[in-house]
This record gives structure tokens, sequence and C-alpha cells, in this order.
């Protein structure tokens, strides 16, 4: 009977120390994957123009503005006068420095965009034959959208 019960003491203490090793991780895994309210809010920037080869003609592409809304459970993005919104997952984060994994129903690609908070600034990779572009966060008075 005493045998019975040392297992069971150890058998509680063992599922303890799971349930403790699991909310950790848990945790960690909830703060990871978060943007700081402070790096989050409206970026404003440019993409360039550029130019599309279809084979036989070469289109060019007029630069147009863009602007990303982060919020903490999802992302807009308004391209001149058209707003996606979607979600976005942290793929990876340093300090304040975060590279986000942006959808959007529009697209089947996942966006990537590199965040860094102490900069104020962001770049969004573009979609090929897109150039890359950069943003500034905006002050909340100059927040038209």
């Amino acid at each position: 009977v005493n045998n019975h019960l040392k297992t069971n003491k150890y058998v509680n203490f063992n599922t303890m120390k799971m349930v403790i090793l699991s909310l950790f991780v848990f945790i960690t895994y909830l703060s990871l994957s978060q943007v700081k309210k402070r790096d989050q809010g409206v970026y404003k920037g440019l993409i360039p123009g550029y130019a599309i080869n279809t084979g036989q003609d070469l289109i060019q592409v007029d630069s147009c503005t863009l602007q990303i809304r982060l919020e903490k459970n999802q992302i807009m993005i308004k391209i001149d006068d058209k707003v996606y919104e979607g979600t976005y997952q942290v793929h990876q984060k340093i300090k304040r420095t975060y590279v986000l994994h942006a959808e959007t129903p529009y697209s089947d690609i996942k966006e990537e965009i590199i965040l860094v908070g102490k900069d104020k600034s962001m770049s969004r990779k573009g979609l090929f034959p897109q150039p890359e572009a950069k943003l500034k966060k905006l002050k909340k008075k100059e927040v038209l959208w």
C-alpha cells in the first residue's frame, strides 16, 4: 500500500511539473506572438514605380502610396484607395524588431513585413515584380485613415 502512495505522489509531482512547463511555454508563446502596443499604428510609404515584362511588352506601373495599419489582431493594407483587411502572425521577434507574415483574402501569398519599432519604420517585401516599400510610422495627428 505504501508503494502505491509513493508512486501516486510522484505522478502528481510530475503532472504538476508538466502543467507548469506547459504554462511557461504558453506564456512565452503569447509574448512572442504579439506586437507591442507602442509599435502598432499606421505606417505610410511609397511603392516605387516598376516595369512588368509580359514577354512581348514592357508595361510601366506608376508608384503608389502604401499605408499599413497594424492593430492587435488585424492588419489593414491600403494601396492608393483600395483597402485590404487581414491577419498577421509574428514569425520572428528580436527585441522590438518583428518579422510579420500577413494574410489577406485577396491573395494566397503571405506578405512579409519587417517592423523596426525602435526606428518607427517598416518595410514590405514586394510581391514580384513589385519592389520593396519603405514606410514610416505616422503620428496620431497625421493619421487620416
